[in-house]
């Protein structure tokens, strides 16, 4: 496979074995629309629908953009950050069921140090297991090997698929261009595999 092609036949069959579990997603291809941001249109659903989860990275970053102290951004009990068992132990500070962040204009107030999770939104790169037909969650390592494997049509335990999320308004733009697509592709695997 060369640089200018990708598995589309590959990529759709996998998407059927797992579509029906990702029924807020689309599989982004070559030739689907291009995200835009259509601000206008945009009712900042995933600022409210979803909770947040922040590493110590992320947390140190939006204070540094920011300039406002880490009580401002999560949640807090006690007077200390809320911490959860997790590998991002801090949530995102949430006000009448939406992001403390979000603007009445609908806007995010902190754009430029915003968490992982609202910078690959509303793109998601999923690697599924072809034996098993399930998600792989935590193999760093495979998913580089997988993806470099993938870049180069070598057939990989793992399939990355790259989706959307159907609630973004902003899949307006031309057709992408199997070139876009592949920098789409990596700069989501990047972002969201890659610590910040």
């Amino acid at each position: 496979m060369s640089e200018n092609e990708v598995p589309v036949t590959s990529l759709q069959s996998a998407w059927e074995r797992v579509a029906a579990r990702y029924a807020a997603y689309e599989l982004v291809l070559p030739g689907s629309a291009t995200f835009v941001c259509q601000a206008e249109l945009c009712d900042a659903y995933c600022c409210r629908a979803y909770t947040v989860n922040l590493g110590e990275d992320e947390v140190a970053r939006m204070a540094r953009e920011s300039g406002l102290a880490p009580s401002r951004f999560l949640e807090y009990y006690d007077d200390l950050p809320l911490a959860l068992p997790m590998a991002q132990p801090f949530l995102l500070k949430r006000e009448e069921n939406r992001c403390a962040l979000l603007g009445d204009d609908l806007r995010c107030g902190q754009y430029h140090g915003r968490p992982d999770a609202c910078r690959l939104y509303p793109h998601f790169l999923v690697f599924i297991k072809q034996s098993t037909w399930k998600p792989v969650y935590a193999d760093t390592e495979g998913f580089t090997r997988s993806a470099a494997a993938f870049a180069v049509g070598i057939e990989d335990p793992l399939v990355p698929l790259l989706l959307r999320h159907v609630e973004c308004p902003g899949f307006t733009g031309p057709p992408i261009s199997v070139e876009s697509w592949w920098e789409l592709f990596e700069a989501t695997r990047v972002a969201q595999y890659t610590a910040v």
